[in-house]
């Protein structure tokens, strides 16, 4: 079964699809996307969903202060969310707080 997800940003005026060019949020730029990991729970239950998160980016690039804004199935995606997007990185020297971005998971 191929897995995939998709991210978009309210920043975005078009959502991008992992593994495309890198999405520029707000004023920060990313330069490094880490996909999250599907659950295997979800998986094997074929469940599908999004996570919207909000987050900060620090002067060094470093994702900050992620925190979930909603969820389509709460609890389920939103580990694997977090903990994907607090591998990113973003340029530096361009810090930017409340970036808001939304995962969707899709089998």
């Amino acid at each position: 079964m191929k897995l995939k997800f998709a991210l978009s940003a309210a920043a975005l005026s078009v959502a991008s699809v992992f593994g495309g060019a890198a999405p520029a949020l707000a004023e920060a730029k990313v330069v490094k996307q880490v996909a999250p990991e599907y659950p295997r729970g979800a998986e094997r239950r074929e469940l599908e969903g999004s996570v919207s998160l909000s987050f900060d980016v620090n002067d060094a690039g470093k994702v900050e202060n992620v925190a979930v804004t909603d969820a389509s199935i709460p609890g389920v995606f939103d580990a694997a969310a977090i903990k994907a997007l607090s591998q990113w990185k973003f340029e530096s020297g361009s810090p930017d707080a409340g970036i808001n971005v939304t995962i969707n998971f899709q089998l």
